[in-house]
């Protein structure tokens, strides 16, 4: 008896901790799947179930490849791209998180795309349109892609059947369109939430770099404050290597910028900007972060801005190669002899910079240095030594959210990730945010 009672309780825990894991597809566009799409059309998922495909009833429309991502020329009004996950059991009301990153040309005259939903036998707009059902446009850009990112709640449940979202070419020009992301997390996304209703919607802005983008850390979050009972209506640029002068000067992170309306503004410079403030490599880094705080001000007078502490490398010097960073490997040579020294100088300039400027700061540095103090078993980084892994990205979703909420954590959030590390995660953020440990 008491055997059979053990494992009604193993397959119970079972159950529930698969049923509170979020289920997400993505996709990771490589050249290694080029090939199918280039075949078929069609774009498998890499996480989870599901593809991409394009749909045109114009013969004249090619399919191809551009810089290893799915592209299409000669697309005109009507023709779409189309999403279809593989579903069963959606319960009516479910949220569903949806990410896509697209790029489309030419860019002197922005082309209007309805970006929608299928629920039950209706097409639906994934967030408000004008009247010819436009609610996205191309970007202004020629090289770098628009960020679309949104939750939508189904009217109508799904027992068994596809999850259809599609981006649809409005206008009548002639384009051509690009979908973007590599396998870092910029591909495109979708995850499945539930059917709670939040408390709260909370607009907020991301503006950063591959810190910001690798694992998709700024979803992780908004996962993390859906568990916890609060929705973030958010919107989100990034660009590899990025400082805030370069965000300045680029026409879609102003763009992203001037949707306004945002409450908080999550910005993170340059990885190791910090360490050039006040030395002779400094580049005005203060000076340009309080130009970007000026510009979100600008466009949401409300808005907080949150500077995000980034952490050391991992073994100091040794994955800091690039050309562009040797001006302060030269200044100040004493920041990279290991992972502590830069850790303290980025701690101490951020911390800084935030006081200057009158802003808050999202401390993921420090909690970065006590997990590495308490739990070197944890692994924070990739194999560059630089880039966040799951793990690490998770603690700066944690650090973020109670960054803006000011509160403990009151769910065993879902996470890909072992339980018992991601609960220690949080209760490092918790410390370091609530508690002001160092």
């Amino acid at each position: 008896m008491k055997r059979f009672m053990l494992l009604i309780a193993t397959v119970a825990i079972a159950l529930s901790l698969f049923a509170q894991t979020p289920k997400h597809t993505e996709w990771k566009f490589s050249t290694k799947r080029t090939a199918t799409y280039l075949e078929t059309g069609v774009y498998p998922a890499t996480t989870g179930e599901g593809s991409i495909e394009f749909i045109s009833k114009k013969a004249t429309t090619a399919v191809g490849v551009k810089k290893g991502y799915p592209a299409v020329e000669n697309s005109r009004k009507g023709d779409y791209w189309l999403m279809t996950i593989p579903v069963k059991n959606l319960k009516a009301g479910t949220a569903i998180d949806i990410w896509l990153p697209f790029l489309a040309e030419p860019s002197d005259t922005p082309h209007e795309f309805a970006w929608e939903y299928l629920d039950g036998k209706k097409w639906l707009p994934v967030t408000p349109a004008d009247k010819n059902g436009a609610n996205c446009y191309s970007t202004t850009s020629n090289k770098l892609p628009r960020m679309l990112w949104h939750a939508i709640r189904l009217e109508n449940g799904v027992k068994r059947g596809n999850l259809r979202v599609r981006l649809r070419q409005c206008d009548s020009g002639i384009s051509k369109s690009t979908l973007y992301g590599g396998g870092s997390g910029q591909a495109p996304k979708i995850a499945l939430l539930d059917e709670r209703i939040p408390s709260d919607t909370t607009r907020v802005l991301f503006i950063g770099n591959s810190y910001t983008y690798y694992n998709l850390y700024p979803m992780q979050l908004k996962e993390l404050a859906w568990h916890e009972g609060h929705y973030l209506d958010c919107a989100l640029y990034f660009h590899g290597g990025y400082s805030m002068k370069r965000h300045l000067a680029d026409r879609v992170s102003r763009e992203t910028v001037e949707l306004g309306g945002f409450d908080y503004a999550f910005l993170q410079g340059q990885s190791i900007s910090s360490l050039r403030i006040g030395t002779s490599a400094d580049q005005n880094v203060v000076g340009e972060m309080g130009k970007m705080v000026d510009r979100v001000k600008k466009f949401s007078p409300k808005a907080k801005c949150i500077i995000e502490m980034t952490w050391g490398r991992r073994d100091g010097d040794n994955a800091t190669k690039s050309k562009a960073l040797q001006d302060i490997k030269t200044a100040h040579p004493e920041y990279f002899e290991s992972y502590e020294a830069m850790q303290k100088v980025i701690t101490a300039n951020t911390t800084a910079i935030a006081q200057k400027l009158g802003v808050e700061l999202s401390p993921v540095g420090i909690a970065w240095e006590i997990v590495r103090r308490e739990r070197p078993d944890i692994v924070l980084y990739v194999k560059d030594g630089s880039h966040p892994s799951d793990a690490g990205s998770y603690l700066a979703a944690a650090v973020g959210y109670l960054t803006l909420f000011k509160e403990p954590f009151k769910a065993d959030t879902p996470v890909r990730l072992n339980p018992e590390v991601a609960r220690y995660l949080r209760s490092v953020a918790e410390r370091v945010v609530l508690k002001a440990e160092n």
